[in-house]
């Protein structure tokens, strides 16, 4: 499964970028067309919601199988990778939890397709997974601190890879 993962997920590239409040729709905008141009397909997320590139591969995955399937929520990559990187089971409540806005500072440029797209100045390559996962974080993003509590620290993220995964069976 894991080399399956991969081999759909190739192209993709993840990248931290840092701005001030009140920039992050304007970066985003500027991802949009730079993809647009390059013929790319791209998507921004705030950062503190990705737990690693791995988080985002596993989205872009279950988002290109679903539309290989015809359960796709959404016509876009982008928008069905969106969905599944938030664990939600509804579009507008994926782009109200993970969509940039005044108040972000961290953002997450997701590269879905493309080579023609490259990173900007000072964009940072993201971790296939974070050196540690916060409690808080993953509280945020969605899991209870139950379920927290349920796994070692170190086994974390799998919390967030489930929760990418069960959207196939929210959709339902």
């Amino acid at each position: 499964m894991e080399d399956q993962i991969s081999k759909d997920t190739a192209e993709l590239k993840v990248w931290t970028v840092q701005v001030r409040k009140g920039e992050a729709e304007n970066l985003l905008r500027w991802v949009s067309e730079t993809a647009r141009e390059t013929g790319s397909e791209a998507l921004v997320v705030r950062e503190d919601l990705v737990f690693g590139s791995d988080h985002m591969r596993s989205a872009l995955y279950h988002a290109k199988k679903a539309i290989d399937e015809g359960r796709n929520s959404s016509d876009s990559v982008a928008m069905e990778t969106l969905l599944y990187s938030s664990g939600e089971r509804q579009l507008s409540s994926a782009i109200k939890k993970m969509s940039v806005n005044k108040e972000t500072e961290s953002v997450a440029v997701v590269l879905l397709s493309g080579a023609g797209f490259k990173p900007g100045e000072g964009w940072n390559e993201m971790p296939r997974i974070p050196p540690s996962v916060d409690g808080a974080k993953l509280t945020q993003f969605g899991i209870s601190e139950r379920e927290v509590e349920t796994v070692a620290p170190e086994r974390a993220i799998e919390l967030v890879m489930e929760r990418v995964a069960a959207v196939d069976i929210q959709k339902k």
